[in-house]
Formats: C-alpha cells, structure tokens, sequence
C-alpha cells in the first residue's frame, strides 16, 4: 500500500484570487492562505518551503509569475507538495492543468492537498483532469452568458463597463441592467471641447490645458480612482470616441445610442475630428462625398472631377499638405504638438479628360462654385415667409381654376363625342341607301375623323401643381441650406432644382428644371418693373392678400404649365 510521510514533505502553498467576474465568489487570498494553513497542520506538514499569492486570471496559460516561478522550485526538487484551498485555484486551462497533472504523475509532486481532498501520484488522474476541465468549461459558459448580455444590453443602446466620460452609469438598477444618465456638469464641458477642436484652430495638447486650467475639467470620482483633473490621454480618448456622435461598437458591430441620450456633434463632425488627429486615421484611398461631384460637366459631357487637399498652416505661419507628414518641413515641430494649428481643406473641380490626354485645363474651386450658386440662383429664390405664403395662395387658387376649366372642357368633348357619333351613323346609313359609293364613304368618314379627332385624345395629366408647391417650398429653405456646410442637404437641393452645371474651363454655366428657370425669369422680370421689390424682404400688403391677381404683373402671371 502506498504511502507518504507528511512530516518530511516539502511544501509550498499557493493561493490566488482574480478581479474577473469568474473568481468573484472565491475566498479571498487572506481567507485562503488561513485554510491552506489548517489544512497544513491537519497534516502535519513541515513549515512551508514559500507562499505563493497572485491576483492573476488563470484562464490564460502562461499569465501568472507566481505561479511560474513555483513550477520552477518543483522542476529543481525544492518543493514536492503543493497545499491550495481547490484545484481550480492552480489552473483553469488544460495546457498548466496538464503541466500539473504531469508532474504528480512521474512524482516531482508527491501531494497536492486541499481542504477536503488529497491528490496522490498513484491515483486516477481523471479526478484532477475534470477539476481543471470543470474550471475552463466554468469560462467557456461564463464568457459566452457575459457576451450574450453584453450583446442585448448593446442592442438597447447601452455600451457595457464603466460610462464614457459626461455620462454616468445608473446604479439604481441591477448589475447588468445598468442604462447610462447624463452628468449634467461633465457633458456641456465636453461639448464645448469638441466643438473648440471642431473650429480647426486647437490641437488636442491645447484643449487639453484649456480643458484643465480654464474649464478645470475632472474625472468621475470612484471608490480608488478618479476626481483629478482630465489628462492628455483621456482628451484623446474623448476625440475620437463615437459615443458623442450617437453611436459605438461592440464586437465588431456598431450600435446606436440610447435614443434618450443627447449626441453632441453629428457623424460627419466625429469623422472631420478624426480626419484632424491624424493621418493615420485616413485612409490611403477615399471616396470623398463632395457637394458638387456628379452634377458637374464639360461641354462635350466628360467627367468633371474631384482634387480634394488638405492642408494646415503651422504655428510658424508654413502652410503644407500634412496626410503624409507627421512634422512641419520648415520648423520640423510635431503637428500633435503646434499649439495653433489652423486646418484647411480644398476642392478643385476639372475635366478629366484633358488631364489625362496631358492637354491643357483648369479648376474651378469648389467655394467658386457655392458664390456661382448663390449669385446666380440663390440670389433669384430667397422669398420671404409673406411671399410664399401669397405663392401658395395663388398656386391654390390656379388649381381650382383649373378644375373648374376642366369640368367644362370635360363636358364639351362629352358633346362633341355624341355628335360624332351621330353623324357616323348617319354617314353609314346613307352608304348603305346607295347615295354615295364605297370610295366616297371612305373619303367623308376620314374628314369626320380629322374633325373629331379631339374626342379620341386622352389628355396627358401634369402634375404641376405639387411640382410648384415644391419649388415653393424651397424657396423658404434655399439660402440657409447653400450657405451652410451640409453636404449631403446640398446635394438634396441640387437635385430638386434639377441642376445641370457645365464647367468650361472659363466659366461656369448653371441650367436648372424649366420651372426653376421660369420662376427665376419671373423674378427678375418683377424687379426691372419695380426696382424695390426683393422677395426675401418682401412685405405682401393686406389687400393683396387677399387678392393674388394684384400682386405683381410680372411675377404673378409668370408661364408655368409647361414644366
């Protein structure tokens, strides 16, 4: 029968506890050192070779100095017998549960002893195998239940972990179902840092010193941490964290922010923010979503591009192009380390064509094209909130003439028809009484076909009155939108103004939907008749109000069915 003396046994003890959530029921180290030390004097065991004590994970092999440097004493002979509070507490991988497994088995180990059990070389090692296997599937399942929360919690809005910066985290509810709440203080302090690095002017080492000596901007104070004044590094974090533009990312996917939340910048914001950090946040190839790019051509209908540039004019007053640099080239200072950066960025439009045939061309910026809109157009479709107001009026008021037009246009073809009838019944009956022959049937009845052809017609419906009452409409919105920096509205507008630009390389023509150019001709008819008039500042006078006719000769009677 096999047997171990205890008293001559040299052993070591070792206990370990983890922060992560599959040890946070586990006794703490303290706690198990005094059961590793009952459970050495229950033993007998001479005093121990050296306690061993880590806060390490041990899911992950070859994580935990402690527990490696006790492997080492083993390997060298100094230590044959390990006293631990449970199994798990040495390994819950199968590569060091096997190293463990390996060494009691070919007797480097002569006992591994815890609080209820002894493991000896010569017993089943199927026993310690499924301790350390019970242990990794415990993280197996544990990882994929966090994961599947986590996952729900993300669909509802919510990132899991602490809150960023200017929220905070909903302790009224349970662990894991945690939303996030606004900290009112925290939140218009970060709002007013991004929209400073939003201006172009503040590199992020500047925000920084404006954050903690004007803005005294501190963390969220914790139970060990937090509550000092924000560092360079959490500025960067709140840079190019998406969360301030109403979105994140877990595992990979994106997920949109708790509705209930407010976003501090917009998309395109967050991504201009990380466009200025650096270049290495931009990719080698874009595609850039440019106002102007597909409703620009050349003469012969070639493809007008796009040369976007961006540029930034260094604390020295250099300006230079800084995707592909990382420092000034005249004062060689970091571009993260000017205090003043002021960024620029540049859209030239030309003809493809000729730039690859090597034949000569020129650009058109793209600020060129926004005062070519605004003097040309813009200028033409400012009307005031009286003016649309009266359009609409006006318009209503041509619909219901139209109607009533059509009920008696309606009711004269319906006549129309029944004599056409008449008559070709009568035309047939004469033929069939011999008065006339086939030939001359034949020649009457196309000439009542000519006469008639009207009744045979279907008149082709245009809607011009939704057309107009649209056109209406954007001249209440039009200037705001061309003078703001909304791509995507712009594109939107161009669209519904049916614009055709032609870039010649010496000017730039500007066509539009019929109707836009009729109501532009319109104006500009009105104010040659009267010089004062100006429809963004128009006034319309009671009376006219109420009678739209009045209003003016010019405008009101502008040609707009043929749109």
């Amino acid at each position: 029968m096999n047997q171990i003396d205890f008293t001559k046994l040299k052993p070591a003890a070792y206990s370990r506890k983890s922060s992560e959530s599959e040890d946070k029921q586990m006794l703490s180290i303290s706690s198990q050192h005094e059961e590793n030390k009952k459970s050495a004097d229950y033993y007998n065991l001479p005093p121990f070779v050296e306690i061993f004590e880590e806060s390490k994970s041990a899911k992950t092999e070859f994580m935990r100095p402690e527990f490696t440097r006790m492997f080492s004493l083993i390997d060298s002979g100094l230590i044959d017998c390990i006293v631990c509070w449970k199994p798990d507490r040495l390994a819950r991988n199968m590569t060091e549960g096997g190293r463990i497994i390996d060494a009691l088995s070919s007797g480097k180990l002569k006992a591994i002893i815890t609080h209820d059990k002894v493991f000896y070389p010569w017993d089943n090692v199927l026993i310690l195998a499924i301790e350390f296997g019970m242990g990794k599937q415990f993280v197996k399942d544990l990882s994929v239940n966090v994961k599947r929360g986590q996952h729900k919690k993300a669909s509802m809005g919510v990132p899991h972990g602490v809150a960023s910066l200017g929220f905070l985290n909903d302790k009224s509810e349970e662990k894991g179902n945690r939303k996030w709440t606004v900290d009112e203080i925290r939140l218009k302090l970060i709002k007013i840092l991004l929209d400073k690095f939003l201006t172009g002017t503040y590199s992020a080492g500047k925000l920084h010193r404006y954050a903690v000596e004007t803005l005294k901007l501190t963390t969220v104070k914790r139970k060990r941490i937090g509550g000092n004044l924000i560092t360079l590094s959490r500025i960067y974090e709140i840079l190019k964290d998406p969360i301030y533009a109403g979105f994140f990312f877990y595992d990979g996917q994106r997920y949109e922010l708790d509705s209930n939340l407010p976003r501090l910048i917009t998309e395109a914001q967050h991504n201009k923010i990380k466009m200025i950090l650096s270049k290495a946040n931009i990719p080698k190839t874009q595609n850039h979503n440019t106002t102007y790019s597909g409703f620009i051509n050349s003469p012969d209908g070639n493809f007008v591009g796009q040369d976007v540039k961006f540029q930034v004019i260094c604390d020295c007053k250099h300006k230079f192009a800084y995707r592909n640099k990382a420092n000034c080239p005249k004062c060689e200072i970091s571009i993260e380390q000017m205090k003043n950066p002021k960024y620029l960025s540049y859209i030239w439009h030309y003809n493809v064509k000729n730039k690859k045939a090597r034949m000569p061309y020129k650009s058109i910026n793209e600020q060129k094209i926004d005062e070519e809109i605004i003097n040309k157009v813009v200028s033409n479709l400012q009307f005031s909130d009286d003016v649309i107001l009266w359009s609409k009026k006006y318009i209503h008021e041509m619909k219901n003439k139209e109607v009533s037009e059509k009920i008696t246009i309606s009711q004269r073809k319906e006549e129309r028809m029944i004599e056409f009838r008449e008559k070709k019944a009568k035309l047939r009956g004469m033929f069939r009484d011999g008065k006339f022959n086939e030939g001359e049937y034949k020649e009457d009845l196309e000439l009542l076909n000519i006469q008639y052809k009207d009744t045979q017609e279907d008149s082709k419906e245009v809607d011009w009155y939704s057309r107009l009452m649209e056109i209406t409409d954007i001249t209440g919105r039009i200037e705001k939108i061309f003078k703001g920096d909304d791509v995507e509205a712009k594109r939107k507008m161009l669209s519904a103004l049916g614009s055709n630009l032609i870039w010649n390389d010496k000017e730039l023509l500007i066509y539009n939907d019929k109707a836009i150019e009729k109501l532009i001709e319109g104006v500009k008819r009105a104010k040659q008749l009267d010089s004062k008039f100006e429809p963004k500042n128009y006034v319309v006078d009671k009376g006219l109000k109420e009678k739209a006719d009045e209003f003016s000769p010019a405008f009101s009677t502008i040609d707009v069915y043929p749109i």
